[in-house]
């Protein structure tokens, strides 16, 4: 999934930012190519750890235009100075089949 600029903005206690993805597919799993948008709460510089909500803006029925829940991530706290940071690696769940079982990536 490429990813490319974005933005944010804090509206009263939370911070919100979106990133452009060129869109995500494997199995019954996808994002369509479009904004991703992050949103957490926020007092001053401390942000909430985990919880935090992952949306996109979809259209349901031709014209109904609504936000969709697609995940869920976390928050790290990085020295603002750090020139060594480097994101770890994402790992990524998926429900399967009509049980609900949960399948790591690395299960298929």
């Amino acid at each position: 999934m490429g990813i490319g600029e974005g933005n944010w903005r804090k509206v009263g206690n939370l911070l919100k930012f979106w990133i452009e993805i060129e869109g995500f597919e494997k199995f019954d799993v996808s994002l369509p190519k479009g904004k991703l948008h992050f949103t957490t709460n926020a007092w001053g510089n401390v942000l909430r750890q985990k919880g935090n909500v992952l949306t996109i803006r979809a259209t349901r029925f031709l014209v109904r235009k609504e936000w969709r829940m697609v995940g869920t991530f976390a928050a790290e706290q990085v020295q603002a100075n750090d020139e060594s940071v480097t994101l770890p690696p994402c790992r990524s769940y998926m429900r399967g089949g009509n049980n609900g079982d949960f399948y790591e990536d690395s299960d298929y």
